[in-house]
């Protein structure tokens, strides 16, 4: 069975984007640039709510020499599923929309062939996924920053889970990668 990941950037006191809703407070270095060479490589698919998935879409069919070979090639060919009740056509390349039942269309996902998915979506999408109970671990990289405001990682309702700290990475810059495991795994 596949399994579903949420991976996110989030500062210290637990913003995914600052009060402006920008994120040019994430660190990039070389390093990182290699670890999301690595990470496109290794899923099968792409899952993004609404909002990041219309940011990114607008962004990675023009997007140029600032992202390596590895990150422009993925971002095209991997499928890309939308978590939208809302948007009704998405013209980036084998994008598919689950519609109105993201429970039953991100079980349906899990149980074909293949390798991981990721999650890269922002606090709703985010939220909604853990009220699911469909994903099997959580990989946060938290930067090194204090924001003092935004929109906080997991802003909403959900059960109470337990996790188990799968396994860690310290980048150079100073943020860290934080992979837990849901409790099921």
């Amino acid at each position: 069975m596949r399994r579903i990941f949420l991976h996110i950037n989030v500062s210290l006191d637990g913003y995914i984007c600052d009060t402006a809703g920008d994120i040019d407070w994430h660190f990039s270095d070389e390093e990182f640039q290699r670890y999301l060479d690595q990470l496109l490589e290794s899923i099968d698919g792409m899952i993004f709510g609404r909002v990041a998935f219309e940011q990114l879409a607008a962004y990675w069919p023009t997007a140029g020499d600032e992202v390596s070979a590895v990150q422009a090639r993925k971002m095209h060919e991997l499928p890309k599923y939308v978590l939208s009740r809302t948007l009704k056509r998405a013209g980036w390349h084998n994008t598919h929309l689950l519609g109105d039942d993201p429970a039953t269309a991100l079980a349906r996902l899990k149980q074909r062939d293949g390798g991981d998915l990721a999650l890269f979506a922002g606090a709703r999408a985010a939220t909604t996924a853990v009220g699911l109970g469909v994903l099997d671990e959580l990989r946060l990289i938290v930067n090194p920053v204090l924001l003092g405001g935004g929109a906080r990682l997991f802003d909403g309702t959900y059960p109470k889970a337990e996790l188990c700290l799968a396994h860690t990475h310290q980048f150079a810059s100073g943020a860290m990668l934080l992979a837990y495991e849901t409790a099921a795994q």
